[in-house]
């Protein structure tokens, strides 16, 4: 434009001359030049003191002119330092790539609704991330006009680089926002589809639909902040440890590596107890360090993040997400420090955002437990009606056949004895023979019992599932059913001793509780104790009362209980690894340990082990002791 102006000077110095080269008047001549000097005086100072930035450049797009504004605000020291540049490539130095805003969309009606009216509003607009030299980061919209002399057809042309203001600002993150919202929209449309799949055990957010629309949320997210990173992490069910459900910014190598690693670290490995307080009353957490990259960079093989490497520190929104009011994940938004601080508008569209997915992620959860209430009401009718016929079948077509096959081998034993004792002395042949039979018949008969205490523990076990389950409950001493448990499991094993440890043997321990129960399970515990007690070792049952509970326990000196054993020691079905078919516990299919505990939880009571490798095993059980009556 400085050339443009110069140019307009000399045509009108050579207006003032005639054809001949002759002069007008020298009065006339100072008047029109001073005249003309003072425009351009003028043009000048409208020019440096516009309060948006300039930059004239010629047909060529070579930088002519730069105003105040301009040089500002792109920490330009002189206009001779930007003079016969390309303006292109001058521009290109104030760029980066991957830092640009999205391209506009051709329906840019919020950002049209606030500029209309404006000057300029209507010329071609191009939204720039310019990165000056200072280090700082500012938004900028550029429109340009062409500009020129008509009568030489010398054409420049003027770029207006306007910063955004707060409000623009707040503007195109609303108009961004508008149209991610509307992808999001449309993207849940297709949940549809995506519906038609098993839940994961960990949390509900893993599931496939849940999935889907947390992409589409860290994406969002992602676009309207222009962020590094979004992340949505989950609990596990009913745990503290941390699963990785959708990110935005990762490389397909990092996802991978999150996914593997969930479950592998806690809440609290990364966020000290006043964030994690915050965070569990609804409220964001803004901090500059998030502890869960560190701990997994020291704990893991996490491979180092993009961000990781460059000099900029970064801030980090965590947005904790609640599902029926039950806290079950957290949206962590990370961003360079350099970018400045997350703005109140930030945080609340973010929550906004936050919020209106989490009810589309709360309608799915509430389809799925109708869907799942429906099927698991089928399932326990089904359930039910088999489980009918299974005791039916139990106590007809097994314990029928069985009750008749003991009774036989009981009077066949009882023959035999009597056959043994009116033999005279001198049949000793006879008599041995006798013993020969006898003696089958005592393992028979024990085998019968054996089977009947399988098909017992499979009959309690499928009135537990359908709470079908009888238990007395009558006034019982809980020292005498000890003493009984303990003789005849004496008599049974008389190579082992079994000592009774009770406080005092004159004293009662009244219990109101099914004697049967109480005594299958000490004769479950006994047998166990027994049957991994090394030989010469004593089997220990202890009685101690403390306060209103009484508590038995059964020791034994053996190898002692694997530890990722113990865990499930309980479990129904559940047998240790690797154990062998050895003894009756074994034959229980895996029930006996499972059937103690429900027998005594339904009478108040509860269970126990303790147990390491070496080291023995002491399982135990509690009971409510009755109040003494007075005499």
């Amino acid at each position: 434009m400085g050339k443009s102006l110069h140019h307009v000077t000399q045509r009108e110095q050579k207006r003032e001359r005639t054809p001949g080269g002759t002069s007008i008047s020298h009065a006339r001549s100072l008047k029109v030049s001073s005249q003309r000097m003072m425009q351009l005086n003028q043009l000048e100072i409208i020019w440096e003191s516009f309060p948006e930035g300039l930059i004239a450049c010629d047909r060529n797009q070579k930088i002519v002119r730069i105003n105040a504004a301009a040089r500002k605000l792109l920490e330009v020291v002189s206009e001779a330092q930007c003079q016969g540049r390309d303006y292109q490539h001058f521009l290109t130095h104030y760029l980066r790539s991957d830092e640009q805003p999205p391209c506009v969309p051709s329906e840019q009606w919020l950002m049209n609704l606030v500029l209309a009216g404006t000057t300029g509003a209507d010329l071609p607009n191009q939204t720039l991330l310019l990165r000056l030299p200072s280090g700082r980061k500012t938004p900028v919209s550029v429109r340009s006009f062409p500009a020129g002399d008509q009568m030489r057809n010398v054409e420049e042309t003027v770029f207006i680089i306007q910063e955004f203001t707060h409000a623009r600002q707040e503007v195109s993150c609303l108009q961004q926002a508008h149209e991610a919202m509307m992808d999001l929209i449309n993207a849940i449309a297709q949940l549809p589809e995506q519906r038609d799949h098993l839940l994961p055990e960990e949390t509900f957010l893993l599931a496939p639909p849940v999935l889907f629309v947390a992409q589409q949320l860290v994406d969002v997210v992602r676009s309207v902040l222009n962020c590094h990173r979004v992340d949505l992490l989950a609990f596990g069910h009913r745990t503290d440890h941390l699963y990785f459900v959708a990110g935005s910014g990762l490389t397909a190598e990092q996802e991978q590596h999150w996914r593997e690693i969930g479950g592998r670290f806690q809440l609290l490995d990364a966020v000290d107890d006043a964030a994690r307080a915050r965070l569990g009353a609804h409220q964001e957490v803004l901090t500059d360090h998030f502890d869960t990259i560190e701990y997994l960079g020291k704990h893991l093989p996490f491979p180092a993040y993009p961000h990781l490497a460059a000099p900029d520190s970064e801030i980090f929104l965590l947005l904790p997400l609640f599902l029926e009011q039950q806290w079950v994940g957290m949206l962590i938004i990370v961003k360079a420090s350099s970018e400045g601080e997350y703005t109140p508008e930030e945080i609340a569209l973010m929550k906004a955002v936050t919020a209106q997915t989490m009810l589309v992620i709360e309608g799915i959860h509430c389809f799925y437990a109708q869907e799942e209430k429906q099927k698991r009401a089928l399932i326990q009718r089904e359930v039910s009606r088999l489980i009918g016929e299974f005791l039916n079948l139990a106590t007809h077509e097994l314990r029928t056949p069985l009750t008749v096959t003991t009774g036989n081998l009981q009077l066949a034993q009882r023959r035999l004895r009597i056959l043994k004792d009116q033999l005279a002395p001198s049949s000793a042949q006879l008599r041995d023979s006798i013993a020969s039979v006898q003696q089958p018949l005592a393992a028979a008969s024990q085998g019968a019992r054996l089977q009947q205490r399988m098909i017992d523990a499979l009959i309690d076990d499928a009135r537990i599932q359908t709470n079908t389950l009888p238990v007395a409950s009558r006034s019982e001493d809980l020292l005498v059913l000890l003493r009984e448990v303990v003789t005849r499991q004496q008599q049974s094993a008389p190579e082992h001793t079994i000592m009774l440890d009770v406080p005092s043997p004159a004293q009662k321990v009244p219990i109101i509780a099914d004697a049967g129960r109480i005594k299958q399970v000490l004769h479950i515990y006994l047998t166990n104790a027994l049957t991994f007690s090394p030989p010469g070792r004593p089997v220990v049952v202890k009685l101690n009362i403390a306060d209103t509970r009484a508590r038995v326990s059964v020791h034994n000196e053996g190898s002692g209980i694997a530890r990722e054993d113990l865990d499930h020691i309980w479990e129904r079905f559940y047998r240790a690894k690797g154990s062998a078919v050895q003894h009756e516990l074994d034959l229980s299919f895996g029930l006996a340990l499972y059937l103690c505990r429900e027998f005594i939880k339904r009478q108040q009571g509860s269970v126990g082990v303790q147990s390491a490798p070496g080291q023995g095993a002491t399982f135990w059980f509690t009971l409510p002791i009755t109040p003494a009556q007075e005499e």
